[in-house]
């Protein structure tokens, strides 16, 4: 029996906000024989992909498509999504509070869910899913809308949720003045969520880290299945240079720039390696006041946000990639450092990916003497930091597309009762 006569003649569908994974889930489905539809916010056509000139907003949008997702299986709101890609370009630097950004974020999820709704309703009698795949905040109504008919529903959890909320809300404690936005998530942000999980059939995460979260929560464990994130490298990388010894080595971090991160502990930890032949690159939107920023220690540069070919770049320049996070649903940037030759010093919160001492470090969360031993340990021995590229590329590619299929494959096979397995307590 093949994967459509076991789930239904016409498959599943996606409801995705934004490319999340390069469009993960909906090509793993289409290699399954799977997928019935994509439902996405925005999906460039093959004119919109030449806009390589323009706002920020417009050009962002031409790169919505992958060309394993067929065209005629996505339905794409582009109207609303050029709109709202417009109106965040034009107001760029807002939004001004913490509750102000979620409260958006309940908003454009509920409106995209709407629209997911209003499609199937037109078009049930030709679509009638097998079952539905959504993200977080983006799938509440269409759940209800399904639940209604007795069609399972999967929602992917990409973060720890109220968990990584309260660490965050107890590091802006800590480290008073740092924080570039103040305010905490409403509650009304988490209560979506919170539904969310409770009509779901089963709540993906993509780590250990975040089922423990959830199970906090009062997600049942037998509702939750952990599928790691994949990376794929977009073209053959070339060798990297190799590692000499006696020069300066440089420290990449790429990502957000906010507390959640552990920016805070790469800072401390770069004030105790002033002495040594290192420099530390800082890439990525910045979240941190301007105030912070102006206080960066000398061995340390931030560059801002970058595009994906000079990520590229610093990539191949750097010798050693760190993610001091202290919550990560996953942090795939871990997986683009290691494809690229870049052994990584992490924590245990978040994807496990890094062997301690084979491929990279793990040290304690919120320790910056422990981060800054590591980083030590790793740049002072050249031939360690050979072998461990080497062993980092090898990693990474165990987090393939394929497996992350294979998983999938495994999930799916799992629903053949579409009733939920509990409730969220």
């Amino acid at each position: 029996m093949n994967r459509l006569q076991l789930i239904g003649a016409n498959g599943w569908i996606v409801a995705q906000i934004g490319a999340r994974e390069h469009y993960a889930l909906p090509r793993a489905l289409e290699r399954l024989g799977a997928l019935g539809r994509l439902y996405t916010d925005a999906w460039a056509g093959l004119l919109l992909r030449r806009a390589r000139f323009g706002p920020d907003g417009l050009r962002a949008l031409a790169n919505r498509y992958h060309r394993e997702v067929p065209s005629d299986k996505v339905t794409a709101f582009n109207a609303r999504g050029l709109q709202q890609a417009l109106e965040r370009s034009r107001r760029r630097g807002q939004p001004q509070s913490v509750e102000e950004q979620f409260q958006q974020f309940i908003v454009d999820g509920r409106g995209f869910a709407l629209r997911v709704n209003r499609h199937l309703e037109q078009h049930w009698h030709r679509i009638r899913p097998a079952g539905m795949i959504g993200y977080d905040t983006g799938c509440l109504e269409t759940q209800q809308l399904l639940a209604e008919r007795g069609v399972p529903t999967i929602v992917d959890q990409i973060d720890p949720g109220r968990c990584e909320e309260e660490i965050v809300y107890a590091e802006a404690a800590k480290w008073p003045g740092w924080q570039a936005m103040p305010g905490r998530i409403p509650e009304a942000y988490f209560e979506r969520l919170e539904e969310e999980w409770r009509l779901a059939t089963r709540v993906v995460v993509n780590s250990e880290w975040s089922k423990a979260a959830l199970i906090r929560q009062g997600v049942p464990e037998g509702k939750l299945v952990v599928v790691p994130l994949c990376y794929e490298s977009p073209a053959e990388l070339p060798p990297r240079p190799e590692v000499g010894s006696g020069r300066t080595k440089t420290v990449l971090w790429l990502g957000q720039v906010v507390l959640r991160k552990g920016i805070q502990y790469l800072f401390e930890a770069a004030k105790m390696l002033a002495d040594r032949p290192l420099r530390f690159v800082v890439a990525g939107p910045i979240g941190i006041s301007q105030e912070t920023v102006a206080s960066t220690p000398k061995n340390m540069q931030f560059i801002g946000a970058v595009t994906r070919d000079h990520a590229v770049d610093l990539y191949r320049s750097a010798d050693l990639f760190v993610l001091p996070t202290l919550s990560d649903g996953f942090a795939l940037t871990q997986l683009e450092a290691m494809a690229h030759g870049l052994p990584v010093i992490t924590t245990p919160n978040c994807g496990r990916v890094v062997s301690d001492g084979e491929d990279g470090r793990i040290v304690p969360a919120g320790d910056a003497e422990a981060l800054a031993a590591a980083i030590e340990e790793m740049v002072s021995d050249a031939a360690r930091l050979r072998t461990a590229s080497r062993r980092a590329v090898a990693t990474a590619a165990r987090f393939s597309l394929a497996e992350l299929t294979r998983r999938l494959d495994t999930v799916l096979a799992g629903l053949a009762c579409p009733r939920p397995l509990g409730a969220v307590k």
